[in-house]
């Protein structure tokens, strides 16, 4: 039995499959980011790799994302290189 999600819901809700969906995911930025950006003046966004769901972090989190080698993993999953300029 293979059950099917509805890819809109009656409450408006985008879910995965939906056409907009992607462009929704990549174009909103997360809940709360105001506050952290408050507490935060040194902050950004990062994009998680297996979700590119956006993040606030400050700026020791940034240094952790990139040098870790989450940030090249996240590039490789989306098919970028890096070198956009």
């Amino acid at each position: 039995m293979t059950i099917t999600l509805p890819i809109e819901t009656e409450a408006g809700l985008i879910l995965p499959g939906h056409p907009f969906f992607e462009d929704y995911l990549y174009s909103s930025f997360p809940p709360g980011w105001r506050n952290f950006a408050y507490h935060n003046p040194d902050f950004c966004f990062v994009a998680r790799s297996g979700t590119g769901i956006l993040e606030a972090v400050n700026e020791e989190e940034m240094e952790e994302y990139v040098e870790g080698g989450e940030y090249d993993q996240w590039l490789e999953e989306c098919g970028g290189d890096g070198d956009e300029d």
